[in-house]
């Protein structure tokens, strides 16, 4: 049987399934709120520390990969398997220089891949459009939740002590912060206290990720989505707007405000512009982080606001010596402050190079595609001048799977797949059935292949 074949049997089986019991919808709300699920099993049965995270994320991961194996064109796997190899190789030469056989960086790399084809495997828009409507229901209940009834849910979901529990909180942390986490709670003082809607007050939620900064976080990918669908189906996703900055509001997200601006900017150029200005954003964002703190006052340098940050992630990343930016050799200092500098230690710059044009070649049957591709791209490469946040299976998940699902979606069958019920596959059989030199065609959409350059669009 073809690989074609194959997917499109169980494809055909799974749609008659409910929602909840489809594989992409169990993996993608799975790799969401499982910190949620064993932050309520340490509050209220037993202590499961750093082990169970990282046993989640395995039996997450390695689950999906199988399932989303069979899409893989021999290409594809020679593209996965290089990276892999390069990183296998990359923590070999750091292991055979006494520092150890981290695998850290495999795993950050492994979440985009995984659910990339995920999404580019299994995914249609109307499986994404449920798997993103439901995702936003729990967030918001549980966030309002949390908001309202504080002491309530952190009675059964005490996240300072999951976090100590997992050794990435001290105890003397955990008690400011009313068993949220520690930056649940904006500080009072020069530039401290909430941001957004300040009548509010200094609770950050957090929901179902735990901490405020994946909220945030969230918020903007839901709000990349409402704004691609809306192009999409010409027609606005109000709820979807409401919901993704309802949860950027409530988290104080400063930095989750700031970018839907740049996402609507992003989305009113034309795409040739907006293309090369995505993919030199790595190389501005390092620029920006290198340069910007020695030209920055004093009063910057103090404050939590984002230039703050910004200051931080330089004076990290200017600590960083030759065998850091290649990756050999780990700082002997945190790095979650300054993306690049995280990204640099477990991938090298080698690495980071390959990881963008990776991303930034993949190409898709969809104008739609590219746009939310290079906001993607670009969320990730500003994000990085302050937080290695992107890298967190918790949003990361979400974010590739619509990635995947996209690359497969055309301009002009987007809108009658997503509106129309029961014929799946008529799209399918549609694209497969005309003569084109374009790459074979998998459940109703075009094979994305990895490094090659865009289509004409």
């Amino acid at each position: 049987m073809s690989v074609i074949g194959a997917l499109s049997g169980r494809h055909a089986l799974a749609s008659r399934r409910p929602i909840w019991l489809q594989v992409p919808f169990v993996a993608v709300i799975g790799a969401m709120t499982f910190n949620f699920a064993l932050c309520f099993v340490n509050t209220n049965v037993v202590g499961g520390g750093v082990s169970a995270v990282i046993g989640c994320e395995v039996v997450i991961i390695s689950s999906v990969l199988l399932y989303a194996y069979p899409i893989l064109d021999y290409r594809q796997f020679l593209v996965v398997a290089s990276a892999l190899l390069y990183l296998l190789a990359l923590s070999a030469l750091r292991a055979l220089m006494g520092e150890g056989f981290g695998v850290k960086s495999i795993r950050d790399v492994l979440i985009p891949v995984a659910f990339f084809l995920l999404g580019a495997g299994s995914g249609d828009m109307k499986t994404a459009d449920k798997i993103v409507q439901a995702a936003v229901l729990i967030v918001v209940a549980v966030g309002l939740f949390e908001y309202f009834f504080t002491d309530t849910f952190t009675r059964f979901f005490n996240i300072a002590g999951f976090y100590v529990e997992r050794g990435a909180m001290d105890t003397s942390q955990a008690q400011q912060s009313s068993n949220l986490f520690v930056s649940g709670m904006r500080p009072e003082g020069f530039n401290g206290g909430r941001n957004l809607l300040p009548f509010l007050g200094n609770h950050r939620v957090s929901s179902i990720f735990l901490e405020p900064v994946s909220a945030g976080n969230f918020g903007i990918i839901v709000f990349m989505w409402a704004l691609v669908r809306s192009l999409m189906e010409r027609r606005i996703f109000w709820g979807l707007f409401a919901s993704g900055l309802l949860i950027i509001v409530v988290s104080d997200s400063r930095f989750g405000a700031f970018f839907c601006g740049i996402c609507l900017l992003l989305a009113l150029l034309p795409a040739s512009i907006r293309i090369v200005l995505v993919a030199v954003l790595p190389v501005c964002g390092l620029l920006a982080v290198v340069v910007l703190p020695d030209a920055m006052s004093e009063q910057y340098r103090i404050s939590a606001g984002l230039m703050g940050r910004v200051d931080l992630a330089g004076r990290i990343l200017d600590r960083f010596d030759a065998l850091n930016w290649f990756g050999l050799t780990p700082p002997e200092f945190v790095t979650s402050d300054s993306g690049y500098a995280y990204a640099l230690a477990g991938l090298g710059i080698i690495g980071l190079i390959i990881f963008w044009a990776l991303l930034m070649s993949t190409r898709g049957s969809s104008s739609r595609f590219y746009l939310f591709r290079d906001l993607a791209g670009a969320y990730f490469a500003v994000l990085l001048c302050i937080s290695n946040s992107p890298f967190t299976i918790k949003t990361g998940a979400l974010l590739w799977f619509l990635v995947g699902v996209l690359s497969r979606a055309s301009d002009a069958g987007s809108r009658l797949g997503s509106r129309r019920s029961g014929s799946r596959h008529a799209p399918h059989a549609r694209v497969t059935g005309r003569k084109s030199r374009r790459p074979r065609s998998v459940d109703g959409g075009t094979e994305t292949t990895a490094l090659v350059p865009p289509q004409s669009r």
